[in-house]
């Protein structure tokens, strides 16, 4: 199926592939060779030689790879500097996944609790992260945690 396409396709079509994989994976060398691979396309309208197109790649992929990782900043490399508050905006499921307000962006946040339920407008108390998912604790009140030791 591939073997009739021109290079120039082949590096259109895995860059593409490639972008596709890292609007879901929180990984910027995802994206540095995906848009390396775009520009080899590009490059590889006027260059026939494949083996210079995997050199333009790999050093374009590097570069951008640097560049990429630089632009994250230092403290969300080092994690959170103090447990916080959020807001739940969608219902955290047991051992799944929902929504939270955190410093005034929307975050993927999971309960530390596996067996948590966490409804929609609870606070939760952010206690670590990993990746683009905020690790959260239930913050429970006088009110709320009566409620819940009185059936």
């Amino acid at each position: 199926m591939f073997s009739n396409l021109p290079t120039y396709q082949l590096w259109l079509i895995g860059g593409l592939l490639t972008l596709a994989v890292s609007t879901v994976v929180p990984e910027p060398t995802f994206s540095a060779l995906g848009i390396a691979a775009v520009i080899t396309a590009i490059a590889a309208l006027t260059i026939t030689n494949i083996s210079v197109q995997f050199l333009i790649w790999a050093i374009l992929a590097v570069v951008m790879a640097l560049i990429m990782r630089s632009m994250v900043p230092a403290e969300s490399a080092s994690g959170l500097e103090e447990p916080q508050e959020a807001e739940v905006q969608t219902t955290i499921p047991r051992g799944g996944v929902g929504e939270v307000i955190y410093e005034g962006s929307y975050w993927s946040a999971r309960c530390q609790v596996s067996d948590v339920t966490i409804t929609a407008g609870e606070r939760v108390r952010v206690v670590g992260r990993q990746g683009n998912t905020l690790m959260v604790l239930p913050v429970y009140s006088a009110q709320s945690v009566g409620d819940r030791t009185h059936p």
